[in-house]
């Protein structure tokens, strides 16, 4: 396998902008791609302000962000059709062993392969947003990755001084999505059935759940709490849990009003840019502040 020089970053939305960020920061060449000129502008703009004297080009043009690309990063939207048909363009521009990744979240990496003359060089490299400021990426592999692909990620991921779980199994959601789903799917019921506000378990996660978490996984706090303890709380709560499989009818509503959140300025809660960058801000303060005290504690 080559030595990774340039980054193809495709897709130059949030995601795929501060993956150019860490690129950069980490002196490689990154070429970033859109079909949108305003997406590649606001880009630039976001990685001129955190990459001083950045190697990085802005392209509209596909052919010529993937000219001597060593990777590739994928990060256009969730939809299946759309990341094959950007794939089965991308192959045949690229060299054999250029490193080809998804950003996918969701969707299957074994049917995103599928397109491919070789399925084998196709793997999962889950960012999670902000990319620059998170400190893990899920590594992803289909059905017929190769073993040395997946090995070829990790070692790049130490380089970018970003830690890696690995996801053996290619079912939907991976294993981080899962976790948070599985919440987010209690969440909305406790506020549906009227047992919580939309504020109040919110708070109930930041205030109790994300600090113990910060500290142990759910594996490590079970034997903390003990697990005979934790097989007679299952015993009674397993069965009261909500096992919903579509969403809540009041929030598709707010999905068919175009109340989406912070891209609409409302959603939950009510925003303007001055409370959404500001909630970013905060955001980013404490992923940080608990990334450098999890470095500390090792």
């Amino acid at each position: 396998m080559s030595r990774i020089n340039k980054v193809a970053v495709i897709g130059a939305g949030t995601m795929g902008a501060r993956i150019a960020v860490v690129m950069a920061r980490a002196g490689y060449r990154v070429s970033l791609y859109s079909r949108s000129q305003e997406t590649l502008d606001k880009a630039q703009a976001i990685v001129e302000s955190r990459v001083a004297q950045a190697d990085v080009q802005y392209s509209t043009s596909l052919e010529s962000c993937l000219a001597g690309a060593d990777m590739v990063s994928e990060n256009v939207a969730e939809e299946v059709a759309l990341k094959q048909h950007l794939f089965s363009l991308i192959e045949p521009q690229v060299s054999a062993d250029c490193l080809l990744t998804t950003n996918t979240s969701s969707v299957s990496i074994t049917q995103l392969a599928s397109v491919l003359s070789n399925p084998q060089r196709l793997i999962g490299m889950h960012w999670f947003n902000p990319a620059d400021t998170m400190p893990m990426i899920e590594i992803v592999r289909g059905e017929k990755t190769a073993d040395d692909v997946c090995q070829r990620v990790r070692d790049l991921c130490a380089q970018l001084d970003k830690e890696t779980i690995t996801v053996n199994q290619d079912i939907p959601g991976f294993i981080i999505n899962r976790l948070q789903y599985a919440m987010l799917r209690e969440a909305l019921y406790l506020v549906s059935a009227g047992i919580g506000s939309i504020e109040d378990v919110d708070r109930a996660v930041q205030r109790t759940l994300a600090p113990r978490w910060a500290a142990m996984g759910p594996m490590k706090l079970m034997d903390f709490a003990g697990l005979d303890t934790v097989e007679k709380v299952a015993g009674i709560l397993l069965p009261a849990l909500d096992n919903s499989t579509t969403l809540p009818s009041w929030l598709l509503e707010k999905v068919a009003t175009k109340q989406l959140g912070v891209k609409s300025g409302e959603g939950f809660y009510c925003w303007d840019g001055q409370s959404a960058a500001a909630a970013m801000r905060h955001r980013e303060a404490i992923v940080t502040s608990l990334t450098a005290r999890s470095a500390d504690d090792e």
